[in-house]
């Protein structure tokens, strides 16, 4: 019988006891570090960076680095590697503090069809509480990497906060995008994962992760930094090694 059963309209979207569900902002923001980005370089280490605005594909181009030292490893004793940072925004600006409970998804793209060949490097993308700071516990900082070395990619995470620093590294290798979440609950960090892609599929062996305990003061802003290391204590860069690659990242709020 016609008029029987209501057609069913769109999901309320509040009022009436009704509540409605928030999903943005989630596009993803692409990184420039040439421009808006405060670069440091607290030591010998150096790098350029040449961003194209059409394809969102920054070059890195390195500077000499002979000999290595365990100061320019994410992870070694001091943090004297070079970096960029600025606030970190979600897609409407507005900027995350350890007060927010939030996704940061990170995803690296669009590769050189070469890596370097004479420098075994990590880059890396992600938040952290003083980008400026020379000591692992200090920069208090969680990232997705990106190794490149042997002719390939490895995807990667690393933790540095007041507790310990961790990195590691897929051993699946030949990565065409690299994929990471930094899971960020109200003043910890419950995870930090990334995994790869070999041609849209999953290599075996290709996720890697790491969680901490450290309870951070409420309300402090984060910032983005993006940075290139050396992977070992003893690597060394010939000049203008360059690498190229796409870096996105994405917030998705939690609460």
């Amino acid at each position: 019988m016609m008029g029987m059963f209501p057609i069913a309209g769109p999901p309320s979207t509040g009022g009436g006891g009704g509540s409605g569900i928030d999903v943005l902002p989630l596009e993803y923001i692409n990184i420039d570090p040439s421009s808006g980005f405060t670069k440091l370089e607290p030591d010998a280490m150096g790098y350029e960076v040449a961003h194209n605005a059409g394809t969102g594909v920054t070059t890195f181009t390195m500077d000499a680095l002979d000999p290595g030292n365990a100061k320019y490893s994410f992870t070694g004793s001091g943090a004297e590697y070079p970096r960029s940072s600025k606030l970190l925004v979600d897609s409407a600006g507005t900027t995350m503090t350890t007060a927010d409970s939030f996704i940061m998804a990170v995803r690296f793209s669009l590769f050189d069809s070469t890596v370097p060949a004479n420098a075994d490097l990590r880059m890396g993308v992600g938040l952290c509480l003083d980008p400026t700071a020379t000591t692992t516990g200090a920069f208090d900082g969680y990232g997705i990497t990106l190794r490149t070395v042997s002719g390939s990619r490895k995807c990667g995470i690393v933790k540095m906060d007041s507790n310990s620093a961790f990195m590691s590294t897929t051993s699946a290798a030949g990565n065409t995008v690299v994929y990471g979440q930094i899971i960020r609950s109200a003043r910890k960090n419950p995870l930090v994962l990334a995994y790869g892609e070999t041609s849209g599929q999953m290599p075996s062996n290709s996720y890697v992760d790491s969680t901490s305990t450290v309870e951070l003061a409420a309300t402090t802003n984060w910032s983005l930094w993006v940075a290139v290391t050396i992977a070992t204590t003893s690597g060394t860069i010939d000049a203008s090694e360059t690498f190229a690659v796409k870096m996105d990242y994405q917030i998705i709020r939690l609460s």
